[in-house]
């Protein structure tokens, strides 16, 4: 039993020390990979490379079924990260952020509102509130009447 514990306790070492030692990398290899997918919620696709300088390009895009999409065109370099969007999205602006240039064709919070009025739910009442009238007052205070009657006779 102690030599099956002192065999296992030397692979075990013998392996730690194989995956112990750090990778070395080389320069970067060129590669270039791209996918395309669609379902009923809409499709999206990808495409990427490197030229192995370390600088990458790529795109992706986002389409959905109600008419959304975005596309995003992007590099990365010893620069940075920069990136151009280009989108129909409601609630985007065209800004340029940092590195980044934002293109928006939605309309702005303002005409949003205006183009989309006629589909928002108008509130209907379903409720009829109470109307309270105020009692006069001499009829305000008949709860306070001492009360008489054949209820309470006196005995003798």
């Amino acid at each position: 039993m102690r030599c099956l514990a002192a065999v296992l306790l030397l692979v075990a070492s013998v392996s730690a020390q194989k995956y112990a030692q750090p990778e070395v990398y080389g320069p970067p290899t060129p590669y270039t990979y791209g996918y395309s997918t669609q379902d009923v919620e809409g499709s999206s696709s990808a495409e990427e490379s490197s030229d192995g300088t370390g600088r990458v390009t790529g795109k992706y895009t986002i389409s959905l079924a109600d008419g959304r999409q975005r596309t995003v065109s992007y590099y990365a370099d010893e620069t940075g990260f920069h990136a151009d969007v280009v989108t129909n999205e409601l609630g985007t602006e065209s800004k340029n952020p940092a590195d980044v240039t934002i293109q928006s064709s939605a309309p702005t919070g303002p005409e949003a509102a205006f183009a989309f009025e006629s589909q928002r739910l108008k509130a209907r009442s379903t409720f009829a509130a109470p109307v309270y009238l105020p009692a006069p007052a001499a009829q305000g205070f008949a709860a306070l009447r001492p009360v008489r009657g054949a209820f309470y006779k006196r005995r003798a």
